[in-house]
Parts: structure tokens; sequence; C-alpha cells
């Protein structure tokens, strides 16, 4: 299960020194990872595995786990969190949210944190949230009633929320709802009127968008490329031509890494059909149905590994260079919370990149 020891074979060694290692900042910043022990939780149903395939992989991290695998991922970088709690509807999202705090007043972590909200947390305790070290906020769709996504943003990120996220200068990591994703023309509507009315909010896009398809890409990024106070971390995307189209669309200044560990820790591909994406792994998940033979998934290594290599691919088929990899991976994260951007990458023959 994900939440346990990272282990890093030969296969996931020669990955990284092959694929990454030349590519890689010296420092890096995660937007994007869940922190959490799941204590209070209720139990999850079948029914609910089923509809958030997510779930049976591994919801829990702690801190402690999230320091050895940042090291055992990454061995040669530094890296600094933008960490909340887990956000599926059955979690005791307040013992989450105290179990956060207590990490990012650790400065071993190296990281910063989002308040996981449901519907009802009221604005004042988003504030108090706040003065204690919060730097925003972490709505769901999930946690409206846990069984469906077809629901309005507002009705996940209700408006007192954003006027006091607004009030704080703070950040909302918006998990878009609604089928179609970041196609939805709803969610567009709305994510602009969001953008225009919160001007002070930093608006991320979870997964840019849930664009994981290219057609998805298509119909969603182009209405937004003019406002860019909006913003689109790519975690737990895999796909290296939304990744491009994403960077000849709004560009790589806009994006933010992101690892969704610890969910990104199982071995596998992923493959993109049309508008859908099918996950193959070596992992005995019951929705594990098209299993590869045994010699192909040998091969295999972290989905978070194989979403970086579809990142560099894409900067590379874009005609940007490492620049542009530090950026994503360090300084863009670095300015949104407020750290030292200037750039610090390892030296590297691959400086300078054409095609």
């Amino acid at each position: 299960m994900a939440e346990d020891a990272v282990y890093v074979n030969g296969v996931d060694k020669r990955f990284y020194e092959e694929e990454l290692a030349p590519w890689l900042p010296a420092r890096i910043t995660d937007c994007h990872v869940h922190v959490g022990i799941g204590e209070g939780s209720k139990p999850i149903s079948p029914e609910r595995y089923k509809a958030m395939w997510a779930l049976e992989v591994g919801c829990h991290q702690s801190w402690r786990q999230q320091r050895e695998t940042y090291r055992a991922l990454f061995p040669e970088q530094e890296v600094s969190a933008l960490a909340f709690g887990n956000v599926y509807f059955e979690i005791d999202a307040e013992r989450e949210n105290e179990y956060v705090l207590s990490g990012i007043l650790d400065e071993r972590n190296r990281a910063e944190g989002l308040l996981v909200t449901r519907p009802e947390t009221s604005a004042t305790d988003i504030a108090e949230a706040f003065s204690k070290g919060f730097l925003g906020i972490k709505p769901y769709p999930d946690l409206v009633d846990g069984m469906t996504t077809e629901v309005s943003i507002y009705d996940f990120l209700p408006r007192r929320h954003l006027e006091i996220v607004n009030d704080l200068e703070g950040i909302v990591m918006l998990h878009l709802p609604r089928a179609g994703r970041l196609g939805d023309p709803d969610n567009i509507r709305e994510t602009i009127e969001i953008s225009e009315t919160y001007s002070r909010i930093k608006l991320i896009l979870a997964h840019v968008g849930r664009a994981y398809c290219l057609p998805t890409a298509k119909r969603g990024l182009p209405p937004l490329a003019n406002h860019r106070r909006i913003l689109f971390d790519v975690s737990a995307n895999l796909n290296s031509d939304v990744f491009q189209f994403a960077l000849e669309t709004v560009g790589p200044e806009r994006l933010l890494f992101g690892t969704d560990l610890p969910v990104m820790l199982i071995r596998g591909v992923r493959e993109h059909v049309g508008e859908r994406y099918i996950n193959h792994t070596d992992g005995p998940y019951s929705w594990n149905t098209s299993r590869k033979s045994a010699e192909e998934e040998s091969s295999y290594t972290f989905y978070v590994y194989e979403q970086l290599k579809a990142l560099i691919e894409a900067i590379r088929r874009a005609g940007y260079g490492r620049d542009a990899v530090e950026s994503i991976m360090y300084s863009n994260g670095a300015r949104l919370l407020g750290r030292p951007a200037g750039a610090r990458t390892q030296p590297s023959t691959a400086s300078v990149i054409t095609g």
C-alpha cells in the first residue's frame, strides 16, 4: 500500500538517474501533497472504493513518511511542500487539519498548509486557521455529500469562504467537479467568475483542471488563457500531450509541480483513450482488471516518476529547456508560498534543448 515505507528498487533507481536526474532542479516545491493518519474517519464502503479508485490505493501518509518518501524519490534534491489532509467524505476533517497544522509548525517538514473545508465550515473558522499558520483552503466536491461530483463549484466552495480567503489574500486549491472537468462550460464560467470577483485569491486548478486527456484540455484551457491569475498544478497527470498543450496555451509560469502523494507511489503506466484514462499497475486492486504480463509489470516505476517523464518530454517538445523545469518544479511554487525563488540548479549537459 502507498502508505507503507517506500521501497526504491533497481528499476526506480535507473529511471531516476537516466530520465529525471539530468533535468531536476536542486530545490523542488511540491504544491499538492496529502498528509494525514485517518484518525476518527468513518469506514469506507465497497461502493465508494469503486467510485473513487484512489481510495483503495492508499489515503494516509504521516509527516515522517512524507519526509522519508521525499528522500527516497528525490535523493539529490531539497523538497518543500504545500500540504493538506485527505478530502474524502468519510474523513474527520477537524482531526486531519489539526494533524496538518502540527506538521507545518515543525521546521523539519519544510511545509506550508491548506485547511480542508466542508461547505458548512464557518468563515470564522477559516480566519482562525489563517491566524494559526494556514495559507489557504482545500475544498473538494466529495465533501458535499460523498456520493456525487455533479455539483456546482459553489456547492462545496461557498461564497462566504471565497470572501474571507479573498480578504486574507490566501490560496484556494480547487478540484473541479462535474464529469466534464476542465472542459465543462459551467466549470469554465464559474472559474472565471471566481477569478474576476475574488481577485486577491491565489486560485489553483488541481491536476491541470482534471484535464487528464487532451480533448478535455483543448476545450478548457483556451477560455482560461487570458485569465492569468488562474494557476494549474500538474499533479496526478501523466499525459505529455496535455502538458505540451498547457505550456503552449498558458505558459510555464502558470504551472506548478505537485506529486499528489501518497497515491502516486503506485507503480505502473497510464493509457489515454479519447477522453478517458486507464490505470495499469502491478497492485492487487479491485479495479486493476487489465493486467499486463509479469515481465512488463516488472518494468514499472512510480506514477510520480512517469508524471515527471511526461512533463519533461512536453517541455522538450514545446521548445523549452531546464529553465522551464526549474520554474515549474520550484520557482513558481516558491513565489506562491513567499519563499526565495532564485535558481540554484544542478549542473547538467541538458541545459539547451532542441526538438
